[in-house]
């Protein structure tokens, strides 16, 4: 067993056994939390860090595991969930406008995430397009230059109004550019990718933070021990 989490629990025992008879098990597991990682009584001169800043070095360590966590499920969900998307349009050849196809005709129907992605998911729109929202953009662009004209015989003219295309999953089609099409395969390409693995990194990954957490003291020791020998060297030369 890793080390780090061997510290936690060793230490875990150790304040436990320590404390009043009086306080619960859960009381005394709060306690050891609290004055481990909330409010440590420990104190790194040379490194000039007390309870306030190692408790924002536990901050980014946990927010940088999550983020890695977070970072593994989106991109599984893209390969497995939206790559779905990609790789149907491929097989059916929908490379163009003319050979656009709706959600039904890809498989997708009655799938909400899918739904939804087409709609909102940035990470799919940047190699599926949508016909109805570019003929739409293709025709608003036409109207601001039609309205700009106007504008320069009639200065009191307000500025031309902007509108979004609200694209309807149930009746819109896609299409994949061909020019695109060989780098949509391999963005969203499915192998090597599956929520087993997902899991079973995470699990690694929560490990390894409790092991960076655990091993935190020893570390700053060290660090700390380092920083006392480069100030007193730097002393002695000044004397």
């Amino acid at each position: 067993m890793n080390t780090g989490i061997l510290t936690i629990i060793s230490d875990t025992a150790a304040v436990t056994e320590a404390l009043p008879e009086e306080l619960s098990f859960f009381e005394a597991i709060w306690n050891f939390l609290y004055t481990t990682y909330v409010n440590p009584p420990e104190y790194y001169e040379y490194l000039n860090l007390g309870a306030g800043g190692l408790t924002t070095v536990r901050i980014v360590i946990i927010g940088i595991f999550i983020g890695l966590i977070l970072a593994l499920f989106a991109s599984v969900f893209n390969k497995r969930v939206l790559g779905n998307v990609v790789r149907s349009i491929i097989k059916k050849e929908a490379f163009s406008p003319e050979k656009a196809l709706n959600l039904e005709e890809l498989g997708f129907e009655s799938n909400a995430l899918i739904r939804l992605a087409v709609r909102k998911s940035t990470t799919l729109r940047r190699v599926v397009r949508c016909r109805e929202e570019e003929e739409f953009i293709a025709e608003q662009n036409a109207r601001r230059e039609e309205y700009r004209q106007k504008q320069l015989e009639n200065k009191k003219l307000p500025r031309f109004k902007e509108q979004s295309y609200k694209i309807n999953p149930y009746a819109d089609t896609f299409y994949i550019p061909e020019e695109i099409r060989y780098m949509a395969d391999v963005k969203f390409e499915k192998k090597g990718n599956t929520w087993a693995s997902a899991i079973l990194c995470s699990v690694l990954l929560t490990v390894g933070m409790f092991a960076v957490l655990g091993g935190l003291p020893s570390i700053l020791n060290l660090l700390d021990s380092i920083a006392e020998t480069v100030a007193l060297n730097q002393n002695s030369n000044i004397l």
